[in-house]
């Protein structure tokens, strides 16, 4: 995959919905737009810790992470 295409909405967009883990490679730009990351977390909570500071304590995101069984939030940001 090119690295420019980690830059492109459509094409991460893609990728995070089938595994949010790809968060990881989107361009930062990308990891603190809210639609994506949300995308992301919605799909696999665990991709929060690759969205942008500012986007790990916005509320809505935060709320999707936690809708999932297993995974939820301390004041260290995680919970194992």
């Amino acid at each position: 995959m090119k690295t420019e295409n980690w830059s492109n909405k459509d094409f991460v967009l893609k990728r995070i919905k089938k595994d949010g883990y790809y968060l990881y490679y989107a361009s930062k730009e990308l990891r603190n737009n809210k639609e994506v990351v949300l995308a992301a977390v919605k799909q696999n909570p665990w991709a929060l810790q690759f969205a942008s500071k500012e986007l790990q304590q916005d509320k809505d995101v935060l709320l999707e992470s936690v809708k999932k069984p297993g995974f939820c939030l301390t004041s260290k940001n995680f919970c194992y």
